[in-house]
């Protein structure tokens, strides 16, 4: 529905801008009077910050004023009754308050209700407008009480005033924003914040949500999948309903792979809006799910990856308190662009969860041109069903609705957690890198790539440039593997081998020394990487590592570097891809994946394995739209399954008119979307290897310009497909999940 290309953003943005938070400790105020108990509480909003200052967090943002809201700014989606009653509460007595209260469905009222909720809505107000001003990148805002359950004139569930909704109507009214997309995470499904733009082609809301058929709060037959907007917003309300409990860190990660990164994709929004709510955090009396506080990191990553980066993460829900903390805390960090910490192995998203994904996108096949060809696309009407039919009651419960509850056995797995947890974050992002032959330390700030980057992005720091030396390789290959190598290849006479030292017969040989100036740059950022000095890398280098012959790719650069890693290391599990010629035969070993992806028009016989994945497709180029659905649909989900520890991505970036890189068509941005989706992987430690770099092209000088702003957390421009899928495509993903999926769990849907 959506024509999509490949542009840059309509603002230039400023890349000192940081991260903004919005705070006020008036937030402590409202408090239920007659509950000690009460799930909304002040302790969400201490505990919260307090975390976030242990870990140091808050003093690396900008602080953002709290204001609170003006009227006017209210009524844009509240009516001027549902304001002034609750003003009215400010001179209410107990009594008056909790009867009131007795006629909302899970509402407390406090003197200060009205005062903070006016303070809650301005906040968050004023932090999306710094977005947009562009003084902050993005940020977080930390309000309470939380808004997506107030409707127009209905107080519900904790909420009075809907701050994301307000936020968002102030952005379309106010300023030059056309597009905004709203993700709701929180476990109770966000009605109000539906309801208020169901009728808006202007807002995608995106919610993912506890429902079990109707039997959890709220209890709509409007939050299941098929109600998907009306009139002109139709198409434009997504709800993702959960109908089952212990919903796990690779079910939500199915639903922003299969769902959400190709939805945005399209949609292509000016800005993102996060109804940020934790009770689909492990531990949550509430939510019952088993997200831990890592994946929120990884899912508000994965939005950073859009909107050039314009992401506000507004406090919602969360209410078991170590929870909320921790993963409100790993939101915030990773909107300070901080790699995300590990979340283990994913495995085979749960049938719940696949069933649920395949409704919405049956619901949404005719509004979203990424669902047409869907591989979870069904054929036959999928059953609704709802089974909740009780009334409103006139009154509601006040007291006693929250029973304390034993949290011990919960922090201590969450205390596990948190300890396990690698909080990796090397001062440096990036290290730079050339090869040895013809450049130096010092002179290659002065060539015409560094030059380029420097221009765009400023300065980048350059590694020292070494050569692969004898010890080191020694370390990767015994002296009997490399001499049958070189005998193959007839680089030694076997009778005339024996004569030489085992080393000198090695150093002296003309192979030995192409290699050590290609691979030793390579080793340069590994050892960088593993003594904390810099997170990623990028070698930029102009030697082939690979030829059309056994041998080469038996000394394939990146299986070099990988063993080194494990070997000195002690790495298990390292992820390889190659965007390269097809690599027939590996050398390697059980603690290395290597994927390759390539057109077998122009590739040899594909060999494919436990440690060998080949990606291929029978038609001479795979367009944009189709990597990007291998991407999330393949090699995302096979990547977060193996975990790796580090991550190699292999490519040359050939200058040539179709900008296609091994039968893959590639801009420079889709280059530097690859290496963002990777870069939540392995605590961001990924390398890139630019092989073949013959001359200073504009499309190379680009291609790595946007690498390099991946692997920063710069911003990286709009990604924008202008090829859709067709039955073809989807026969070339469904083939190659076939080949593999027997291997991998997270391909078992």
């Amino acid at each position: 529905m959506v024509v999509y290309c490949c542009v840059l953003c309509t603002y230039i943005p400023n890349y000192n801008i940081m991260t903004g938070v919005v705070y006020d400790d008036n937030f402590i105020t409202h408090k239920c009077l007659w509950d000690e108990n009460y799930s909304e509480n002040p302790q969400r909003y201490t505990s919260v910050l307090d975390r976030c200052n242990s870990l140091g967090l808050i003093d690396r943002c900008i602080k953002i004023s709290s204001r609170q809201a003006t009227k006017e700014e209210l009524l844009s989606k509240h009516t001027v009754k549902h304001i002034d009653l609750l003003e009215s509460t400010e001179q209410y007595n107990d009594e008056q308050l909790e009867k009131l209260s007795s006629r909302y469905d899970s509402i407390y009222v406090h003197n200060s209700t009205y005062r903070q909720s006016l303070l809650a809505a301005g906040s968050s107000i004023e932090l999306v407008k710094a977005v947009v001003d562009d003084r902050i990148q993005n940020g977080m805002a930390f309000v309470r009480p939380p808004g997506h359950h107030a409707m127009e004139s209905e107080y519900s569930g904790y909420c009075f005033i809907n701050n994301v909704a307000i936020a968002t109507q102030y952005l379309l009214d106010k300023t030059a924003i056309q597009k905004i997309l709203i993700v709701d995470w929180d476990i109770h499904h966000g009605q109000a914040t539906q309801q208020m733009f169901y009728e808006d082609p202007r807002v995608l809301y995106f919610s993912i949500h506890r429902y079990e058929h109707g039997q959890f709060w709220p209890n709509l037959r409007e939050s299941d999948f098929d109600h998907v907007g009306n009139g002109s917003g139709t198409g434009f309300n997504v709800n993702v309903p959960l109908n089952d409990t212990g919903m796990k860190n690779e079910d939500y990660m199915a639903i922003i792979h299969y769902l959400l990164i190709p939805l945005a994709t399209e949609f292509s929004p000016d800005l993102i809006i996060v109804s940020s709510g934790y009770d689909s955090a492990i531990g949550d009396p509430k939510g019952e799910m088993l997200v831990t506080p890592a994946c929120y990191a990884h899912m508000t990553h994965k939005l950073m990856s859009l909107s050039c980066g314009r992401v506000v993460a507004i406090l919602e829900g969360g209410y078991y308190l170590k929870s909320l903390a921790e993963s409100a805390a790993l939101t915030l960090r990773a909107l300070l662009g901080d790699p995300c910490p590990v979340i283990g192995s994913l495995k085979q998203p749960c049938k719940s969860v696949m069933e649920t994904i395949g409704n919405v996108i049956y619901a949404h096949r005719h509004y979203w041109d990424c669902f047409k060809y869907n591989i979870f696309y069904k054929e036959n009407l999928p059953k609704i069903h709802y089974n909740f039919f009780d009334e409103k009651p006139e009154i509601y419960q006040t007291r006693n609705m929250y029973p304390k509850i034993d949290t011990t056995d919960f922090d201590i797995i969450l205390n596990n957690i948190i300890t396990e947890t690698n909080l990796f974050n090397p001062k440096i992002r990036v290290g730079l890198i050339s090869k040895v032959i013809e450049l130096s330390n010092s002179n290659f700030k002065n060539s015409d790539i560094y030059q380029y980057l420097k221009s765009k992005i400023g300065n980048l720091h350059v590694l020292k440039e070494r050569q692969f030396t004898i010890e080191e390789f020694n370390i990767v290959y015994s002296f009997e593997y490399i001499k049958e190598i070189l005998n193959k290849q007839k680089y030694i006479d076997e009778e005339k081998c024996t004569i030489k030292n085992n080393n000198e017969f090695i150093q002296d040989n003309p192979m030995f020394h192409t290699f050590s100036f290609s691979v030793g740059p390579l080793l340069q950022i590994i050892d960088s990487i593993f003594s904390n000095e810099i997170k990623s890398g990028i070698f930029v280098s102009s030697i082939s590592n690979l030829s059309k012959n056994d041998v080469s790719c038996s000394l394939n650069t990146s299986i070099i570097g990988a063993n080194y890693a494990i070997k000195k290391y002690y790495l298990k599990r390292i992820l390889i891809i190659e965007l390269n010629e097809n690599v027939t035969q590996i050398y390697s070993n059980d603690q290395i994946l290597v994927i390759s992806m390539h057109s077998l028009l122009n590739s040899s016989k594909a060999i494919n394995g436990n440690n060998h994945i080949n990606i291929s497709w029978s038609k001479k180029i795979l367009n944009e739209a189709e990597f990007t659905t291998m991407v999330q649909h393949l090699i995302l989900p096979i990547a977060y399954e193996y975990n790796p520890e580090l991550i190699i991505v292999s490519s040359k970036f050939y200058s040539n008119i179709n900008n296609n890189i091994n039968g893959i068509q590639m801009t420079p941005i889709m280059c530097g979307y690859l290496i963002q989706w990777l870069s939540t992987l392995a605590n961001g430690r990924l390398i890139l290897y630019e092989q073949d770099a013959h001359n200073n092209s504009i499309y190379r000088n680009k291609c790595l310009l946007q690498c390099s702003k991946a692997l920063l957390g710069e911003p990286i421009s709009k990604l924008r497909v202008t090829n859709l899928m067709n039955f073809e495509s989807k026969d070339i993903l469904l083939i190659n999940i076939k080949n593999h999926k027997s291997n991998w769990k997270s391909l078992q849907f």
